[in-house]
């Protein structure tokens, strides 16, 4: 569930306002439940939102993309709508025996190409992250919102679009024409050897920036894995080394993403020109043990300002 709370009320602070049942599906055999925070959009915030409140997006660990409308709109493409309403965007297909939970919180764009409001997320046990299960199957991936800035009912997590909807782009690199068309939900990206995504996921200038974990291949199951800054582009799926390679590194070898130490990243942070983020382990990416530092890959300069709020 989402709950709404209402921190305005002076007599009531905190007031419960609504419960919001997050719909679960019959497709996976995961007990569902809402752990990432929701992305909410609002107008003074977003390109083209002329709406009062905001549009909600949350992801569970059935792995369902679900958006609420938390707006004054009374009317959506598909027909009159209501405070509170929702429908389920997209689904992963998760279950246990391929781990594709949603544990991580979504991050969104506006693509400056395609216009649209684009989410991007990753798969993968965060409970479980030195696991090698057989069958576990993880992903990065982008999907866009074709109604944003509206509301539409699209539809039930039975009928709700799946990856199958988004193009496979694991090995489009740099120089590969951009395969992902109107007509497509997104892209994704195949994470092999049991690797999972270990924080929110970083957008900025057209490029994405995912921190993820690849489970150790020592016999010894505390070992710590191998930390990877994987970057795609945002709206064509492009997964190259824009980060560079450590190629002097064997943990280096069968992947574009770049290996920048050993253990668990957290959300990497963008300033000055550099990447910053934590590492549980030990970095090879900077002069701090557990901290990697980067120079930020070039990508599409976008600035967006409607509120004094952003001067």
């Amino acid at each position: 569930n989402v709950f709404v709370i209402n921190l305005q009320d002076k007599n009531e602070f905190g007031k419960l306002e609504k419960v919001i049942n997050i719909e679960d599906t019959t497709d996976s055999d995961i007990d569902n439940s809402v752990p990432a925070n929701l992305v909410v959009i609002t107008p003074d915030l977003a390109r083209g939102a002329n709406f009062a409140g905001a549009l909600a997006y949350a992801s569970d660990l059935e792995g369902k993309i679900t958006k609420i409308n938390l707006t004054n709109m009374t009317q959506g493409r598909s027909g009159s709508i209501d405070l509170y309403d929702t429908t389920t965007l997209f689904k992963t297909g998760s279950s246990k025996s391929n781990g594709r939970y949603l544990y991580k919180s979504l991050t969104s764009v506006i693509g400056q190409t395609t216009n649209n409001l684009w989410l991007f997320g990753g798969t993968g046990d965060a409970q479980r992250l030195n696991d090698r299960s057989t069958g576990t199957d993880n992903f990065l991936f982008g999907i866009k919102d074709p109604d944003y800035p509206e509301y539409s009912d699209v539809a039930t997590p039975s009928k709700a679009d799946d990856i199958s909807e988004c193009k496979n782009t694991s090995n489009d690199r740099v120089g590969t024409p951009c395969r992902v068309k109107d007509t497509d939900r997104g892209w994704y990206v195949k994470l092999p050897n049991y690797a999972k995504l270990s924080a929110k996921p970083t957008a900025d200038n057209g490029l994405v920036y995912f921190p993820v974990y690849r489970p150790s291949v020592s016999q010894n199951k505390c070992d710590l894995g191998d930390a990877l800054a994987c970057t795609v582009d945002d709206e064509c799926g492009t997964h190259d080394s824009f980060l560079g390679l450590e190629t002097s590194r064997n943990e280096q070898k069968g992947t574009v993403c770049r290996f920048v130490g050993k253990g668990v990243l957290s959300e990497f942070i963008i300033y000055a020109g550099k990447i910053f983020a934590n590492i549980s382990g030990k970095s090879i990416a900077g002069a701090i043990t557990d901290t990697i530092q980067l120079d930020k890959a070039t990508g599409e300069p976008l600035t967006y300002r409607k509120s004094w709020r952003e001067n």
